[in-house]
């Protein structure tokens, strides 16, 4: 089982004036973040990977520190990484009990590409909210089970 998450809240892009990559978590975002160490309790995680924005970085960053992990960067989760390469990294052995951070563009093109090849096992385009997680389990048997679960702020 692998875990995608779409990056937790930021703001708006248009109020953003430095370069994109590094627009940061809003409040609401950081809440979204701190969130996620609780949806994720009980599930057994050993790789961090996220694209390499700030954004996605803060969204794991207190998982990270809760279950002292790093947090790697990995350039096929980023804005405009083609997702044919992203998709057959997530069904290599070593994606197996990782969490991913992404986009929801990413999101959403990985979900195209596996729906135009007939592939299931993927979130349909545009289902993911900001700080949205979900679980898919390869299991032994296809396709793939997913489970949604909505942010949830921290508290």
């Amino acid at each position: 089982m692998f875990v995608l998450v779409r990056h937790s809240h930021a703001g708006e892009k248009k109020q953003w004036h430095g370069p994109d990559v590094e627009r940061p978590l809003s409040p609401l975002g950081h809440e979204q973040a701190h969130g996620l160490v609780a949806a994720l309790s009980g599930i057994e995680i050993e790789t961090l990977l996220s694209s390499p924005t700030t954004r996605c970085r803060q969204t794991l960053l207190p998982l990270a520190q809760a279950r002292g992990l790093p947090i790697h960067d990995e350039p096929l989760l980023a804005p405009d990484a083609p997702p044919d390469e992203l998709f057959a990294a997530l069904h290599r052995p070593d994606a197996d009990r990782a969490v991913f951070c992404t986009h929801g563009e990413i999101l959403n093109a990985l979900a195209e590409f596996a729906q135009a090849r007939g592939i299931p096992g993927l979130p349909p385009s545009g289902a993911t909210a900001k700080g949205g997680v979900w679980f898919v389990d390869c299991g032994a048997d296809p396709p793939p089970a997913l489970r949604y679960l909505a942010p949830i702020p921290a508290g």
